[in-house]
């Protein structure tokens, strides 16, 4: 092309040319026309290019790779790169890598500034390096390690707005050549678009992420609302928080007084940390706890605040911790830690607003909790009361209900019966004799043996227990177990001769506890008797009067019990 030519848009260029003059110049002009031409065809089959791999519905990491390749072949590169901005880290990473030695060099990652590529994301301008031997800002850490020879570089910024979102890279012009300014036009075509598509795929996983967490959220509330026993709740929530953050541990520390406790904690070694007591002000729960408000360390070892007694009793390392207040009513009753973002990346201010979002929630909910426990606490008191009046009506039986309780909690844990039916099983065997209230003193103290008529006093209590409970809705679940544990496994027993598994498991249970203490505890007529002798009686009551499966375990479940109070 003629040095006068003045420099056009292409599209101008080819509208503004005039006929020939003469021959000569024909020629050159037609030349000059065709290779036009030919530019203009290129950049024809880049846009239909992209066009294709922009249609199609493929993850981001498929359409990077499918823009790398159109860019090598578009630019005669040996090798490529598309390099991203990793969030947490401000550092380069290989999302996409073809040609050379691709496989190897995703594991690395390039600090901003780093090599060419670190340079141009740092400026965000665009550069060609004809000789990268030659060139100060190229970095030849990754020639050393994959065996690499980089002859020339060309390199671009991948911008949206005024944000750098990566850099794309294209190694080695092939057939030895060195890349032109004409390459780094064909290069340029297609950053906009690889931008375009990087900021909305970071977007669709910010708002994905956002979803995601709000769904989290919603089932958080419904999944640690489904409990009231507080050290439950308390794993159930540390459970939660530690796998929607992505963190390696975590721990709730509970405010007693001026201190803090660890109420509930991740990892293998969280028992060792449960019940270290940490003083307000010290350490960087302490902290929180003492200024009321949340805070992001990201390097915990260097922080003068951490406290590094859980460390030594664990041999945990900390490097980077999250921790919130725990608060209701404006009233602090705790603080929750998040400890090490998983694959060694940095938490940040939006883990950060997550957890004080499930901190919220389990603030509410470990005050319902510590409110349930309470009410519980006094529920179960006053049961105890009521029971130690029934007993009160018999001198020899004063402790009868809390010796049933006993027995009746040691069989069950060693049937393995879950915590909850355990509670309905302690309040059944504290009320079993609740019945014996309408009963006669005189016959309860009668030394001697009851008469026909008596008798069938006696064996009214059941019902009238089942009675005398049914108005308090709590106790629904026990009333079949106050109603039948007089019954027989044989089906001889009372008050409605139900057979074998037909009578409640929790009655069955209470019924060996029930003759156990009878036989162990002094009575007018007779002393107690020894526990070899009653173990005896229950063996030999077996499948008459007794469920021969649970006799077994229970004849070694009191054995250990007994053994372990003689140690005592």
């Amino acid at each position: 092309m003629p040095k006068s030519r003045k420099k056009t848009n292409k599209y101008e260029s080819v509208k503004s040319k005039k006929p020939a003059v003469n021959a000569s110049k024909g020629v050159s002009e037609v030349d000059s026309l065709r290779a036009e031409i030919i530019v203009l065809q290129k950049q024809v089959n880049i846009l239909q290019a992209i066009s294709e791999i922009t249609a199609k519905d493929f993850k981001l990491s498929d359409i990077l790779d499918r823009f790398l390749s159109t860019v090598m072949d578009a630019t005669s590169s040996e090798a490529g790169s598309i390099l991203l901005v990793e969030k947490h880290t401000n550092a380069l990473y290989f999302a996409s890598a073809k040609g050379g030695k691709a496989s190897q060099i995703k594991k690395f990652k390039l600090a901003i500034g780093e090599g060419v590529a670190g340079w141009v994301a740092q400026t965000g301008k665009p550069m060609i390096t004809p000789d990268a031997a030659a060139d100060k800002r190229h970095t030849t850490r990754f020639d050393k390690n994959l065996k690499y020879k980089t002859r020339n570089i060309m390199c671009a910024p991948l911008k949206f707005d005024h944000d750098i979102l990566g850099v794309i890279e294209m190694l080695n012009k092939k057939k030895g050549k060195a890349f032109d300014n004409r390459d780094l036009e064909t290069l340029l075509i297609f950053t906009p678009y690889i931008s375009a598509i990087v900021k909305n795929a970071g977007l669709l996983t910010d708002n994905k992420e956002k979803i995601e967490r709000l769904e989290h959220l919603m089932g958080i509330t419904e999944y640690v609302n489904s409990t009231l026993e507080l050290d439950i709740l308390l794993d159930k929530m540390l459970a939660a928080s530690t796998h929607m953050l992505q963190a390696e541990a975590g721990s709730i520390l509970l405010l007693e007084r001026d201190e803090l406790v660890f109420a509930s904690a991740t990892g293998a070694q969280k028992e060792t940390i449960k019940n270290i007591r940490v003083p307000i002000g010290e350490g960087i729960a302490g902290w929180v706890a003492r200024e009321d408000r949340s805070v992001l360390v990201a390097d915990a070892q260097n922080d003068p605040r951490f406290f590094k007694k859980a460390d030594e009793k664990t041999t945990f390392k900390t490097r980077s911790i999250i921790a919130v207040p725990l608060k209701t009513k404006q009233r602090l009753v705790g603080v929750m830690e998040v400890i090490n973002k998983k694959g060694g990346d940095f938490f940040n201010e939006d883990d950060k607003n997550l957890l004080e979002a499930l901190a919220n929630q389990a603030a509410v909910a470990i005050e319902n909790a510590k409110l349930y426990t309470e009410t519980q606490d006094m529920f179960m008191n006053t049961i105890k009361c009521l029971a130690e009046t029934i007993d009160k009506k018999d001198n020899y039986t004063r402790h009868h209900s809390d010796g049933v309780t006993t027995y009746s909690m040691e069989i069950g844990k060693a049937l393995g019966i879950p915590d909850a039916e355990l509670k309905e099983l302690k309040i059944a065997a504290l009320f079993h004799d609740i019945g014996k209230i309408g009963v006669d003193e005189s016959i309860l103290r009668k030394p001697a043996k009851l008469t026909e008529q008596e008798f069938l006093e006696i064996k009214k209590h059941p019902d009238e227990g089942a009675n005398i409970l049914e108005p308090i809705p709590q106790l629904k679940d026990i009333l079949p177990v106050i109603r039948h544990h007089h019954e027989r496994f044989d089906g001889n027993g009372y008050p409605a001769g139900l057979i074998g598994e037909d009578i409640p498991m929790h009655s069955r249970i209470i019924s060996i506890a029930d003759t156990l203490d009878a036989m162990l505890t002094d009575r007018p007529y007779r002393k107690g008797l020894p526990l070899e002798t009653c173990i005896q009686e229950i063996q030999h009551c077996s499948g008459t009067q007794f469920d021969p499966e649970i006799v077994a375990v229970a004849i070694k479940a009191i054995k250990k019990y007994f053994s372990k109070k003689v140690k005592k």
